[in-house]
């Protein structure tokens, strides 16, 4: 028996892992991803803040379910100890910094009209940071097998959720990055084409 368990709290813990399993699958499952996809693909003045509000959620979403998972990492003797706290930390942490690598790939994006070293850097590493927080909520559920925070169905509906939006995500970063790729060649072979036909803007020779 470990001594480290508080178990007059023990009761609580259905509850935080309901809450903590809630807001992160909320946040990371849903609202970030939908925040990516409706940046890449809504055509609207407004779109920026559209994702702004929606990741700002998951933002505040996120920082709850991390309050939660503290408690519950106390009263279990489970806070650090393992890879879904440890993973999990890091990912919050790093992600606090999105927000700003996000206003600065804006500032950028304003004055040139161009992608920048902070488009990429915002763009990829809130991707991989999304990819692991779905990881690690697999990783959370695993963790709470032969505890009282573990349901069955709790991880039945998370791993619907994760299948269907973890996927979809997936499939449009390929598509994204092979869309990009495709415009990239054909830039290539427009400015080839270009050279060929002379130096001019309208083709024309010297």
């Amino acid at each position: 028996m470990n001594p480290n368990i508080i178990f007059a709290d023990l009761p609580k813990v259905p509850s935080l892992a309901k809450a903590h399993g809630i807001a992160m699958g909320i946040a990371f499952v849903v609202l970030f991803p939908l925040g990516a996809f409706l940046i890449r693909f809504v055509r609207s003045k407004h779109a920026i803040w559209i994702h702004a509000g929606c990741q700002l959620v998951g933002w505040v979403l996120m920082i709850a379910g991390l309050a939660t998972g503290i408690k519950m990492g106390k009263i279990l003797d489970r806070l650090h100890n393992n890879a879904h706290t440890i993973l999990g930390t890091v990912v919050v942490v790093a992600l606090l910094l999105q927000p700003a690598f996000g206003y600065l790939h804006h500032l950028r994006y304003v004055k040139t009209q161009k992608k920048n070293v902070w488009t990429h850097l915002h763009v990829w590493y809130g991707r991989v940071l999304i990819v692991l927080g779905i990881i690690n909520g697999g990783l959370g559920l695993r963790l709470a097998r032969d505890t009282p925070a573990y349901s069955m169905a709790g991880t039945i509906v998370y791993a619907v959720f994760a299948g269907v939006f973890g996927g979809f995500f997936f499939g449009l970063v390929v598509y994204v990055v092979m869309r990009g790729r495709k415009s990239n060649e054909a830039g290539l072979r427009s400015g080839k084409v270009e050279k060929l036909g002379g130096g001019g803007k309208n083709g024309e020779g010297p």
